[in-house]
């Protein structure tokens, strides 16, 4: 819309001194005929534009007008590129790619503010081609309030179909989530798209409903699992999984070699799952429920192999 480019044309020459015609048409994708119109619309706004010609020309906007009146300075813009870069990794938009490659263009070549401090990589956390297509779907369904029915398997392994109003997409440690109104439900639920089988975005349209985002993992509903206090002591190697997964966690040196731990995990196939990963790097302390449980689910895995 002739508005927003507008906007866009302003706020890049409030950035930059001088912008050739030539980039600016590229950038907007318009004619360079659209953006000389566009400078005089600018113009008669008393948006005080001028040009100068020759091949280190351009047009811009008088200095004095520049005074007190940028709307993002250049740190602004590095924090914005930052936060944009690592989005267009995990969801690969058109919208974001352009507006990524915008938010660069805005900044100004001859600066010489340092690059920003701050680089995020999630090329070790892409998604699965068919997620992928999955989070494009439930993108436009959400854009176009469109409902989606979903063949999903719980955690538990039972399987339901599920009519969902979309609202909001959530990529949290290494997996996307669904939060909208479950219409089966009659409530809002959260849904990981890894468990959904198959997935159809409906042409039956609806009314968005008053949703809030919340934190994620904050539900009304007590834990599945009974949570348990586990003592480990834990080789150096395997201190970083600890820190990563829990945080600050109550752990202090248990020797040269090792580490004392507490964590809080759950009496269930995911908390022995979680000791197993760290492999022979660690040793659970407390001889328990917790320990009597991990070691039958220990002889059950031997138990198909030997």
């Amino acid at each position: 819309m002739k508005i927003e480019r507008l906007i866009g044309i302003i706020m890049l020459l409030l950035q930059r001194e001088l912008v050739s015609a030539s980039e600016m048409a590229e950038m907007f994708d318009v004619s360079k005929r659209t953006i000389f119109r566009d400078m005089d619309t600018l113009s008669m706004a008393n948006i005080p534009i001028y040009t100068i010609a020759g091949t280190k020309g351009g047009i811009g906007i008088m200095p004095t007008y520049k005074v007190d009146k940028k709307l993002l300075t250049t740190e602004d813009l590095q924090a914005i590129i930052t936060s944009l870069d690592g989005m267009e990794q995990l969801l690969s938009s058109t919208n974001t790619k352009k507006t990524l490659q915008k938010m660069k263009n805005m900044l100004d070549p001859t600066s010489e503010s340092p690059a920003s401090s701050i680089s995020v990589d999630f090329s070790n956390l892409t998604t699965k081609s068919e997620l992928n297509s999955q989070v494009e779907k439930l993108y436009l369904a959400i854009k176009k309030h469109q409902l989606v029915e979903l063949c999903y398997i719980d955690r538990n392994g039972k399987q339901t179909i599920r009519k969902t109003e979309p609202y909001h997409l959530l990529f949290r440690n290494r997996s996307w989530y669904l939060q909208g109104y479950s219409l089966e439900r009659s409530d809002f639920r959260t849904f990981k798209l890894s468990r959904m089988v198959e997935l159809e975005v409906l042409a039956e349209t609806f009314e968005a409903r008053a949703f809030v985002v919340k934190p994620f993992g904050i539900v009304a509903r007590p834990p599945l699992f009974l949570m348990h206090e586990v003592s480990l002591i834990v080789d150096k190697v395997a201190r970083e999984q600890i820190i990563e997964r829990f945080d600050l966690v109550e752990i202090s040196r248990h020797d040269e070699e090792h580490f004392f731990v507490k964590v809080t995990l759950p009496n269930h196939e995911a908390g022995y799952r979680f000791i197993l990963q760290l492999g022979t790097h660690v040793t659970i302390q407390n001889h328990d429920d917790f320990y009597d449980n991990f070691v039958a689910y220990l002889n059950e895995i031997q138990g198909k192999y030997l």
